[in-house]
């Protein structure tokens, strides 16, 4: 970071956050958790990091490390996630290859060594310590299925030089090549073919054998005791026979979830009665699809009725709708209030919700190549993102949900009414419940309301009104337990008592906004382009200021009122509306402040 002091005579607008809390993590349990999802190169620089533009598209190291992640921990905090999860931190193949590099941390190479790119061991063991410092909890990915090898071979099996290899240091404990079946029907042909390419295959290890086994148990052991993990992401898990995760999970004394990349949940669940829980791919894709414009929800129904026929525990299973591995939601719809449903699906729905860095900014890449791996560091950690604001709101009603009802996280949704284009939920206990109404409209969508029969949620008498929290509007009860409530413009409704809203720090009700440890923010003011080394170079003008606690008063509007959630706030002649929970408004206030540089 490039420092400089202003003018005397110059002002400059701070913006003070109003950010809501983080629940304190006093339970090992990950199924109240919300996860934030961190690509380690690809979140953010350390500071004093000059840095030049990544071409995602060749992929490159672009410089993201474990410190700027600690350095950026308030972002993440300020919407209210209450876990990460990281790339995994192992030594990679090191060479520049025909695919790339190991930026993504999957082309391992030494258990045992750090990934020297991502940072120091001291680096790393600071991450940790300040995730768990702020009341959150640290979930590391890491692989079971394979190693790394840099080849030029063309056709033909490649020669691996496995003695580079740490601790499987010998071809005895790797299967034979072999081309994989994707279509998914030979799981034999997915356990034990390699992954990867000509350039660099990746010799897929005979978990199946004991002594594969013992190895990983005692390495994994080592890595949970070291470094306070609480929870693994396991990657290919589709490509490892289930029974590896018995005596591999209980090695690790941890919650594990892997990845199943399977559409059929008969399938994709018999690895979560081994390993504990799985990545929900069978709704991945009937989310992606019913949430477009020419959708439908009833795939999506049917996916969640066969779960629970197919799964052990379905609330325990990551719900997503984008990640490293497949296009991001707006690779398909630049639609803003589809990706509003969307997400609000991820938050709302049983399971752990879990949200892909840059999710929050509305990125849309894809993965041929691989351009859904943008740095997030060149949108300036935009704290006033529409989605940002929206994730932090939901983040801020499921984890204030939660200390009200204690059986809203194991609580399996209920359907009120499902069409080809709208999809109506309640998530938890008896007169407590969430009602989440979710749209494929669009944006274009034709205004109307909704009369919605609540009976069967048996709210009690004291349940007078139910506060739509995006909005903070109430609207009433009525007699015959129906409520009527407006859809404009696609976006999604969630619906709650107001009489529960006391203490949320939701809709101007009291309560703190964000987590004690919360205690500064960047927030771009100007980005321009200068020369740097005789190369144009995008920069970034910010102010990094402390956010203060606040208190906000005034309740949620009436029906028929203009609702007192929404704030304006100015910088020079332009002006911008924010509307939302008093958790999440941000408010400029005007201030002599120091101004920074960052280079971006």
């Amino acid at each position: 970071m490039l420092a400089f002091a202003p003018s005397g005579a110059l002002t400059f607008a701070c913006l003070a956050l109003l950010l809501p809390p983080s629940l304190a993590a006093t339970s090992e349990e990950w199924r109240g958790r919300s996860i934030y999802q961190v690509m380690t190169d690809r979140f953010a620089l350390p500071e004093q990091t000059l840095w030049m533009p990544c071409h995602t598209d060749i992929g490159p190291y672009c410089g993201g490390t474990w410190r700027g992640i600690m350095e950026n921990l308030d972002y993440i905090q300020g919407m209210n996630f209450d876990a990460i999860w990281i790339s995994p931190v192992t030594a990679q193949l090191p060479q520049y290859t025909e695919d790339g590099r190991s930026y993504a941390g999957y082309w391992q190479q030494d258990l045992y060594s750090l990934n020297p790119e991502f940072g120091t061991l001291d680096d790393f063991h600071n991450l940790i310590k300040a995730v768990h410092g702020r009341g959150m909890l640290f979930m590391l990915d890491i692989v079971t299925n394979h190693m790394a090898y840099n080849s030029m071979q063309g056709d033909g099996a490649p020669a691996i030089n496995y003695t580079i290899m740490n601790p499987f240091n010998d071809q005895k404990y790797y299967h034979q090549e072999c081309s994989i079946d994707y279509s998914g029907n030979n799981l034999t042909s997915l356990e034990e073919c390699w992954l990867g390419s000509r350039f660099v295959p990746l010799p897929d290890l005979r978990t199946e054998d004991d002594d594969v086994r013992n190895m990983f148990g005692d390495w994994i052991e080592q890595m949970v005791a070291n470094y306070s993990i609480d929870g693994l992401r396991i990657d290919a898990g589709i490509n490892v026979e289930p029974e590896f995760f018995t005596g591999f999970v209980k090695r690790a004394g941890v919650f594990a979830t892997t990845e199943v990349y399977h559409s059929n949940d008969s399938i994709a669940c018999q690895w979560q009665e081994t390993a504990g829980s799985i990545l929900n791919y069978p709704q991945y894709w009937p989310i992606t699809s019913a949430f477009q414009s020419n959708g439908d929800f009833g795939d999506l129904t049917t996916v969640i009725e066969s779960e629970r026929q197919n799964c052990q525990d379905t609330t325990v299973l990551g719900t997503f709708s984008e990640n490293q591995d497949v296009p991001r939601f707006a690779n398909h719809t630049s639609d803003l209030a589809l990706a509003k449903n969307v997400a609000t699906y991820v938050l709302m729905a049983d399971g752990i919700p879990i949200i892909y860095q840059g999710q929050e900014q509305h990125f849309s890449g894809g993965t041929n190549p691989f351009t859904n791996r943008e740095p997030l560091w060149e949108t300036g950690f935009n704290v006033f993102a529409p989605l940002y604001q929206h994730i932090s709101s939901l983040n801020t009603l499921r984890q204030h949900t939660m200390t009200l009802d204690s059986n809203y996280t194991t609580a399996q949704s209920s359907v009120l009414h499902q069409d080809k284009s709208t999809l109506i939920m309640a998530k938890g206990g008896g007169g407590k419940q969430i009602i989440a109404v979710f749209t494929n409209a669009g944006e274009g969508a034709t205004s109307g309301t909704w009369d919605l029969d609540v009976s069967s949620l048996n709210y009690p008498a004291s349940t007078s009104q139910l506060t739509e929290v995006l909005t903070c509007t109430n609207y009433t009860i009525s007699p015959s337990h129906t409520v009527s409530f407006p859809m404009t413009g696609g976006e999604p409704r969630i619906l709650y008592p107001a009489s529960l809203l006391a203490g949320s720090s939701l809709c101007g009700e009291g309560g703190r906004m964000f987590n004690d440890k919360v205690t500064n923010q960047t927030v771009t003011a100007t980005t321009f382009t200068t020369t740097v080394g005789s190369a144009p170079t995008v920069m970034v003008a910010s102010v990094t200021v402390p956010i203060g606690e606040a208190e906000q008063t005034g309740g949620a509007a009436s029906a028929t009122g203009s609702s007192s959630a929404v704030r304006r706030v100015a910088l020079g002649s332009s002006s911008s509306s924010w509307t939302g929970p008093a958790g999440t408004f941000a408010v400029l206030v005007m201030c002599g402040m120091g101004m920074s540089l960052l280079v971006r």
